[in-house]
């Protein structure tokens, strides 16, 4: 589901993927707006340079390999394909063509971020749990079944305690599987990867840090807000505005407003966040400046800062 702002675009979307005939070619899996890999490949429809050998990835999971030419062939088709409902019919037939195949889960991430960029929350979820049926440490697909999961529970749901239950443990999983379980191209520069690990840390703290806003934990709220804040390389405006929501329920007034004032900033171009940042803004200013017996209780901050609209990353 879409932050309904951005998170990150840290980098073009590609992995590399070695054939056993030992001729390496580029995979296309997925160009989503936040959650890329961090690396450097060649762009679509291009072939990188021959006798380019992949080799094993030094900080992360060792890379898909495709056991034969007719399955690496049949992968780049299904990559190939721009709707998400065709990717997903392709990774379905893929799947059910090369059963053992290393290549099935590549196939759905390309469908869960074309489903997220879509803003259809619904399949995203349901193409994360598909990747976590193959790869159940996959630190994209749990990060993005807690982010949505987080976002999309509301108060009032009969499950609403199973669904915040899922969406903590799925973000913790993620922050214990990123180091071991993201897969990273050998030649990608460190601080790229690091970079990108980091967007998905982010992604689970601000999921751990909603879901405690849902449950009206401010305290932890904060902590986990801060966390998302600090280690997203670019602002995520949302994570912002939900730092100063949890910060103004604690009547922490001076801090909130300067975490709203960055919500106001990072927001510029998405009109619907930027709106609600400076509603929270100008009532905070007005609670700073206005003596406490005067204070109008009616302006209260808003509980859930994210608009419902799907989103991740962008």
């Amino acid at each position: 589901m879409k932050h309904v702002v951005i998170l990150t675009v840290l980098a073009a979307a590609s992995f590399a993927v070695a054939q056993t005939t030992g001729t390496p070619s580029t995979a296309n899996p997925s160009t989503p707006a936040q959650t890329q890999a961090p690396a450097a490949q060649s762009a679509p429809g291009q072939t990188p340079p021959a006798q380019a050998t992949p080799a094993a990835p030094s900080q992360g999971k060792a890379m898909p390999q495709a056991k034969t030419q007719e399955e690496f062939k049949a992968y780049q088709d299904a990559v190939a394909k721009t709707a998400p409902a065709e990717v997903e019919a392709a990774a379905v037939a893929f799947a059910a063509k090369f059963p053992d195949s290393e290549l099935r889960g590549l196939i759905y991430r390309k469908a869960m971020y074309d489903y997220q960029n879509a803003n259809n929350s619904e399949k995203t979820v349901e193409m994360a749990k598909k990747i976590l049926a193959l790869e159940p440490n996959n630190p994209e697909a749990l990060v993005t079944f807690a982010t949505i999961t987080a976002q999309s529970t509301r108060e009032t749901d009969l499950d609403r305690d199973e669904r915040l239950n899922e969406a903590i443990k799925s973000a913790n999983k993620a922050l214990q599987t990123v180091d071991t379980d993201m897969v990273v191209p050998a030649n990608a520069p460190p601080d790229r990867i690091e970079a990108y690990k980091n967007s998905m840390r982010a992604m689970a703290y601000d999921a751990i840090g909603t879901v405690a806003m849902v449950k009206k934990d401010y305290p932890t709220a904060e902590t986990n807000l801060r966390k998302a804040t600090e280690l997203n390389a670019q602002p995520d405006p949302v994570s912002w505005l939900r730092l100063a929501v949890a910060l103004d329920q604690q009547k922490k007034y001076p801090q909130a407003l300067e975490a709203a004032n960055k919500a106001v900033e990072y927001s510029a171009d998405s009109p619907q966040a930027n709106n609600l940042a400076k509603m929270e803004r100008d009532r905070l200013q007005k609670l700073i400046s206005t003596p406490a017996a005067q204070t109008p209780a009616a302006s209260a901050p808003p509980t859930s800062p994210t608009p419902v609209a799907p989103k991740p990353p962008q």
